[in-house]
C-alpha cells in the first residue's frame, strides 16, 4: 500500500470533518472515483407531469459529474468506462448485438496494423523466430549493439538526433488521419474492382466497414490498428458474390500501397514526396475462436482495440495535455473585432502555457514539440494546427473512429445506462413500465406536451469548478481502487463459474 505523505494528513482530516462529507462521498462514488470531476451548482426536480407530484428533488447545491476523459493518465476511472464502452462497440461489430445483426460474425474480417515510414534509425527491441531478442542496430553507420530491456528509456530514441527527419515525422503525424481516410476510400474501390463490380454500383452491392484506433509508438509516430469488415450494402444484407477474406486482404494491401496525401505548399517541404504508409503492413484474419498462427479471435481484437483507445502520446515520452495557450491557440496574438492582431495577455504573447525547457519529457519528444512549434508559426502551414497539437507531436485526429454502419455508437451505450437509471426510478416510485422520461430545457418547457405517463426532469446547473483538493483526491483514489478490486473479484467469480 502506498504511504500517505505527511503534508496530506491535514487536508484529509479537513475533508473527513466536512459537515456535508456523507453527501460528497456518495457523489464521489457515483462518479466512480473520477480524478478530475466537473463541479456544477444548481438544482433539479423530478416531477410527474400529470399530477404535479415531485418524485424527487435536489436542493440548490454542488454536484459532481465525471469528467469523461478517455486517457488513463488523466483519469483512470473514466478511462475504464470508456474502455468498456469501446470493447462493447467493437465486439458488437464483430459478433452482432446492440442493433447489429448477428450475421456479421460470418462476414470476412481482417485486423490490420498500418505504420509510419522511417524518418531515421532509432533504438529498437525485436525478437527472432525462436523468441530470442536481437541486438539493436549491430551494423550500419549508426550502431548500438545492445539488447534493450522492455522498459529501457532509450527505445524509440534516434541513434543520431542530428540526422533524424523531425520535420517529416511531424508533418506525417499531422496528415495521418487524412491518409487513413484515403486508405478506406481506396479499400472500397479495390474491393469493388476485385469483385468485378462497377464503382457506381458498389454502394448498392457491398461496403467495407471499418473501425480503427490510433496508438503511439515509442519513436513518437502514430500507427493504426484497424478492423476491416466486408459487408453487403447494409450489415444485414447478402454479401456480394465472391466476397472472401482473401479478397478483403488484397483490397487492404493495394489500398495501403496506393494511398498518398500531397504535402502543403511550403519552402520547408519542397522536394519531399507525398505522405504514404510505411513498408510494414500486418494483416491477420479474424475468426470466431483463436486457431492457427496468424489469426485472431473476436474477443482478442475487441480487447486490443479497447486497450489502445485509452492510451495517449505518453508512451512516446511527451505530456498528456496541451502546452499551447487556449486563448490564442499558441500564436501569442489573435484578431479582434476589427481584424487587427491583438496581444494575448494570458500567455504574454509567448503562446505557451508551460516553458518547454522545464517539462519532464524525453529529448526526442522535446525536439518533436519544438519542430511542431516552429512549423506551426509559418502561415502556409497554419491549416495543420501544429501548435495547438504540439503536445500530441502533431497528430490531431480522433484516437478511435468507425464507419457509420460498422456498429452502434458510444452515445447509444451511454443512453442505455441512462435508461437503466430511469427504470430504477420507475421501480422506486411504482410507475408503469411505459412511463416516459422527458428532460426539457427552459426553452422547451412551453412546448412540452405532458401526458399521463410522463415524468419531467427539470434542472438548472452552471459550471462551478473542476478537480479535487489533495485530500479529496486521496478519498477519490480509494473509491476508484475499491471499484477496480470489486470488478476483478466479479470477473474471477464469473470465470470460475464458467469453468
Amino acid at each position: 500500500m502506498t504511504p500517505i505523505p505527511e503534508e496530506l494528513y491535514g487536508d484529509i482530516a479537513a475533508t473527513a470533518c466536512r459537515p456535508d462529507f456523507a453527501d460528497w462521498y456518495s457523489q464521489v462514488r457515483s462518479t466512480g472515483g473520477c480524478a478530475e470531476p466537473i463541479h456544477l451548482y444548481g438544482y433539479s426536480r423530478t416531477i410527474h407531469a400529470a399530477t404535479g407530484e415531485i418524485l424527487s428533488q435536489r436542493e440548490p447545491g454542488r454536484l459532481l459529474v465525471a469528467c469523461g476523459n478517455r486517457r488513463k493518465t488523466r483519469c483512470p476511472s473514466c478511462s475504464a468506462t470508456y474502455r468498456a464502452d469501446t470493447f462493447q462497440l467493437i465486439k458488437a461489430g464483430l459478433l452482432g448485438g446492440k442493433t447489429v445483426p448477428d450475421t456479421v460474425a460470418a462476414h470476412p474480417r481482417v485486423f490490420a496494423t498500418l505504420t509510419a515510414p522511417s524518418f531515421g534509425a532509432v533504438h529498437h527491441r525485436t525478437s527472432g523466430p525462436n523468441g530470442s531478442i536481437k541486438p539493436c542496430r549491430p551494423y550500419g553507420s549508426h550502431r548500438c549493439g545492445r539488447i534493450h530491456t522492455p522498459d529501457d528509456p532509450a527505445l524509440g530514441q534516434p541513434l543520431d538526433p542530428d540526422s533524424y527527419d523531425y520535420t517529416g515525422a511531424v508533418v506525417w503525424n499531422a496528415l495521418a488521419t487524412r491518409l487513413w481516410a484515403r486508405t478506406v476510400q481506396l479499400a472500397n474501390r479495390r474491393a469493388a474492382h476485385l469483385l468485378v463490380v462497377r464503382q457506381r454500383d458498389w454502394n448498392h452491392q457491398g461496403r467495407v466497414s471499418v473501425a480503427k484506433v490510433a496508438e503511439y509508438q515509442a519513436r513518437g509516430l502514430v500507427h493504426f490498428h484497424a478492423i476491416f469488415r466486408l459487408d453487403g450494402p447494409e450489415p444485414d444484407a447478402a454479401l456480394p458474390d465472391g466476397a472472401t477474406v482473401e479478397i478483403l486482404e488484397e483490397s487492404i494491401r493495394q489500398a495501403a500501397h496506393l494511398a498518398s496525401i500531397e504535402l502543403p505548399h511550403s519552402p520547408l517541404l519542397a522536394g519531399r514526396g507525398p505522405v504514404t504508409w510505411g513498408d510494414q503492413l500486418d494483416l491477420r484474419p479474424i475468426v470466431a475462436a483463436e486457431h492457427g498462427e496468424g489469426t485472431l479471435s473476436d474477443g482478442q481484437v475487441a480487447g486490443y482495440v479497447a486497450k489502445y483507445a485509452t492510451k495517449g502520446a505518453e508512451a512516446s515520452g511527451t505530456v498528456d495535455r496541451t502546452i499551447a495557450c487556449r486563448s490564442c491557440a499558441g500564436q501569442g496574438h489573435y484578431p479582434d473585432d476589427s481584424g487587427a492582431d491583438r496581444y494575448c495577455r494570458r500567455c504574454h504573447g509567448q503562446g505557451t502555457r508551460y516553458q518547454l525547457a522545464r517539462l519532464h519529457i524525453s529529448d526526442h519528444a522535446r525536439r518533436m514539440i519544438q519542430t511542431c512549434w516552429d512549423l506551426g508559426g509559418r502561415p502556409e502551414l497554419a491549416g495543420l494546427r501544429l501548435r495547438p497539437w504540439a503536445h500530441m507531436l502533431g497528430f490531431r485526429g480522433h484516437f478511435a473512429t468507425k464507419s457509420r454502419r460498422y456498429s452502434t455508437t458510444l452515445t447509444r451505450l451511454r443512453n442505455a445506462r441512462r435508461d437503466w437509471q430511469d427504470d430504477r426510478t420507475r421501480h422506486a416510485h411504482g410507475l408503469p413500465p411505459d412511463t416516459t422520461f422527458v428532460r426539457p430545457t427552459a426553452r422547451d418547457l412551453e412546448v412540452v406536451d405532458p401526458g399521463e405517463e410522463t415524468v419531467m426532469v427539470i434542472g438548472h446547473w452552471a459550471y462551478a469548478g473542476l478537480g479535487h483538493t489533495p485530500g479529496e483526491a486521496a478519498f477519490a483514489a480509494s473509491v476508484a481502487a475499491d471499484i477496480v478490486e470489486s470488478r476483478r473479484i466479479y470477473r474471477q467469480i464469473r470465470a470460475e463459474q464458467a469453468a
